[in-house]
């Protein structure tokens, strides 16, 4: 008992009591900072930005159905000024043929260049094409 007594001496033997004013607050909330917009400004901000993007599409739809269209009738309005480039061409190489034909057959007695080969009336454009150097 000593023993204790001398240990013990110098120790308050009074309860332990809070701090005059009391204990702060505990912090049970997180405090997290917030991070970004909210889910509704994100949601607003993806349907407008879908929109515009359809919107840009279908644009896109419209300028391609129109050039298409240019296209095809650009090629409609070149047609006649293709077909009398084509017409010119079978012309002159058809001229040239003869010219070689009349050439090849001068010494046979009789022979017509101008006499078509096959027996029609009508105008039977070749189907190949000679190549003179």
């Amino acid at each position: 008992m000593r023993i204790h007594n001398f240990l013990c001496s110098n120790i308050n033997s009074g309860q332990d009591m809070p701090p005059i004013g009391g204990f702060a607050p505990i912090q049970y909330k997180r405090n997290l900072p917030i991070r970004g917009p909210r889910s509704s400004i994100l949601l607003i901000s993806v349907a407008f930005i879908s929109v515009y993007g359809f919107y840009k599409y279908i644009q896109g739809v419209y300028e391609k159905r129109e050039l298409k269209r240019e296209n095809v009738w650009s090629r409609i309005h070149l047609i006649p000024l293709l077909q009398v480039e084509a017409d010119r061409d079978l012309y002159r190489r058809k001229q040239a043929m003869r010219q070689v034909e009349n050439q090849i057959m001068e010494n046979i007695p009789g022979w017509d260049s101008e006499q078509p080969i096959y027996n029609t009336k009508t105008d039977i454009t070749p189907t190949y094409s000679f190549i003179f150097k």
